[in-house]
């Protein structure tokens, strides 16, 4: 029979309806599967953003407060170093007040030491029957022995004032370098602590970490020196060490032991901790799907009640509509979500039981915690 109308058929395959349909889901599958390794990409690089972002404030926040006690300590330190500049200024203009009066007096002892010899050599010009040793004699010699003694004991003290002058205009000195060392260490730890991470002014160095020259001789001269003195503690204490290492020894195992016994409590209370809290969570979670369970039984009862009033119209009006359709799918999706929530509520009430080992329902406290009871003992013992 002639067709009236020419039908031209493409030359590309035709698949069938089960392979379009195959194709379709294969399609939704590889769909969700994008779907969720984007999800999880995106909770991962949000994840990591938030953390790296928060210890970057963190790591500015630490190093702002460090910075500030810093500062308080140069601070309190510059100022007791300014009171002590001040004492020592004024115990410098004190000394010199009375080395300078005691200068004075030293001068002034020349007069005396020039009356008392010409005495003692007035005398000497007596006659001889009169070259007597008598008492006014003897008081001029003690007079001046006295005098000289004095004149020798000034000048000692005036040369320990200058002496201990110079010491004191030396730590006046170094005071007042460690003082200004100080104010411009101030004014870099304010620069430092006052820039942020929107200064203008800020870029990268060239190996910031570096540690000056000076620093590192000094590091490497202390270390020589302690390296010295331990070659000299050893040789000197090289027997008495032999004799004690065995007691060193037993004491160190000792000491591992009871960090060891104590790390296990402290990690076996920390488990029980944990683990109560997790279960009061569980038990949380676990009124919650209940209450979901319950929450589904209105809904179940809604739709089935739709359904079974929508199978009560007449014979010619009972259509698969779009309405029953979709009764019939919600009808399906809220028994799925009941039977989910009946299913993972039983896991939940399954692991709930993992609290039975850990209380019992007969158990007192000191059952309870009687390992920790143990441990204590040992760790008295030990």
């Amino acid at each position: 029979m002639d067709a009236s109308v020419p039908v031209f058929e493409k030359l590309h395959p035709r698949p069938s309806v089960l392979d379009w349909t195959r194709n379709i889901q294969r399609l939704q599958n590889e769909a969700r599967l994008r779907r969720f390794e984007s999800y999880d990409l995106r909770n991962r690089a949000n994840q990591l953003r938030n953390e790296t972002s928060v210890t970057t404030q963190w790591d500015t926040y630490v190093n702002n407060e460090l910075m500030r006690d810093r500062i308080f300590e140069v601070e309190t330190w510059r100022e007791k170093q300014r009171y002590t500049r001040e004492s020592v200024r004024d115990e410098t203009r004190q000394l010199q007040e009375e080395k300078h009066a005691t200068e004075l007096h030293l001068e002034s002892l020349q007069i005396p030491l020039m009356v008392i010899s010409q005495c003692l050599s007035n005398r000497d010009q007596r006659v001889p029957p009169e070259l007597t040793r008598d008492q006014l004699g003897e008081e001029l010699k003690r007079e001046l022995h006295i005098t000289e003694n004095s004149k020798r004991v000034l000048t000692d003290i005036n040369h320990m004032g200058w002496e201990k002058l110079k010491e004191l205009n030396n730590v006046y000195c170094r005071l007042e370098r460690e003082i200004q060392n100080k104010d411009d260490a101030l004014m870099l730890e304010y620069y430092v602590r006052d820039i942020d991470r929107n200064s203008s002014n800020i870029c990268y160095k060239l190996d910031p970490t570096r540690v000056p020259t000076t620093i590192k001789i000094a590091e490497q001269l202390m270390a020589e020196s302690k390296e010295l003195r331990a070659n000299m503690f050893k040789a000197r204490e090289r027997a008495r060490n032999q004799m004690h290492a065995q007691s060193q020894m037993v004491e160190m195992v000792m000491r591992r032991r009871v960090f060891d016994i104590q790390r296990a409590r402290n990690e076996m209370e920390w488990q029980k901790r944990k683990l109560e809290e997790n279960m009061v969570k569980v038990d949380r979670e676990i009124e919650t799907l209940r209450a979901a369970v319950a929450d589904k039984i209105n809904p179940t009862k809604l739709v089935e009640t739709r359904l079974e009033t929508r199978t009560r119209r007449p014979v010619l009006e009972r259509v698969q509509d779009k309405p029953m359709r979709g009764l019939i799918e919600e009808f399906e999706r809220v028994h799925m979500s009941y039977a989910m929530l009946e299913k993972k509520l039983e896991d939940a009430l399954r692991l709930i039981e993992i609290r039975k080992p850990l209380h019992g329902p007969n158990e007192t406290e000191f059952e309870r915690n009687v390992g920790y009871c143990h441990m204590a003992n040992e760790l008295v013992t030990d």
